[in-house]
């Protein structure tokens, strides 16, 4: 696999908000600075990602808390409690002003890549909390995917495989703490593009992981690495099932 048809995005890349509508979350700078309000460490790693495969990046300029990246519209948490509430005109606007934008973007490259390569591998990178719920979630990297996608399927085997290889300390799993079906950019993105040319990977870090000093760099150099193995052992299969 080219390393050029590979499209990275952050959908919980920041916790800002714009001016306009500071005054809903006075007070609610803790929310903010929460996972509630971003992915901490994951527009880190994304960069890293992006330097390391030689790609660019997408990535949400708000907070997730003003509207959702990584939902589709009518999703009910696609507006968080501080936002559901304001007039269906301002949240239109919200949409056509601070999601759309990210959402076109991400669909015209895809659309570039597609018209020169005939394929595209998306990775959207997310991180998620150490603990839920009380529970600690016994996790370190994830990554989540349509089982039912041969394409996603495969290539996660092997990616898994290799990272379990090349580090046996993390501990690694495939859909969880979240489900790759779930409602998400990349589930909708599956419904516009075929298996055969679009692949829909969420990679998944725990945010303990990511606090550590320089992590989102090993964390990246890692997931590059061992994702140049598992394209080749993927590649290779799909050579002898044609043979």
């Amino acid at each position: 696999m080219r390393f050029e048809r590979i499209l990275l995005t952050c959908e919980h890349a920041t916790n800002r908000i714009p001016a306009r509508y500071r005054t809903l979350f006075r007070d609610a700078e803790e929310i903010l600075e929460s996972h509630r309000g971003y992915d901490p460490g994951a527009l880190a790693l994304t960069r890293a990602l992006s330097r390391h495969l030689g790609v660019p990046y997408f990535a949400t300029d708000t907070s997730r808390l003003l509207v959702e990246g990584n939902r589709s519209t009518g999703h009910p948490a696609h507006f968080s409690e501080f936002t559901k509430t304001l007039p269906e005109t301002e949240r239109d606007f919200i949409i056509e002003k601070y999601y759309r934008p990210f959402r076109r973007s991400c669909r015209h490259a895809i659309d570039a890549m597609m018209r020169r390569d005939g394929f595209v591998l998306h990775l959207s990178v997310h991180s998620f909390t150490p603990v839920w719920r009380g529970e600690e979630r016994r996790v370190d990297v994830a990554l989540l995917y349509d089982p039912s996608r041969r394409p996603e399927r495969e290539l996660c085997d092997a990616w898994i495989a290799a990272l379990r290889r090349a580090d046996p300390t993390l501990r690694i799993r495939r859909n969880n703490p979240y489900r790759g079906i779930a409602n998400a950019h990349t589930t909708e993105l599956r419904r516009s593009y075929g298996a055969p040319k679009y692949a829909g990977i969420e990679i998944e870090v725990n945010q303990r992981v990511l606090a550590v000093p320089n992590a989102p760099g090993t964390i990246g150099a890692l997931l590059t690495s061992t994702l140049r193995t598992a394209a080749a052992v993927k590649s290779l299969s799909a050579h002898r099932r044609r043979s």
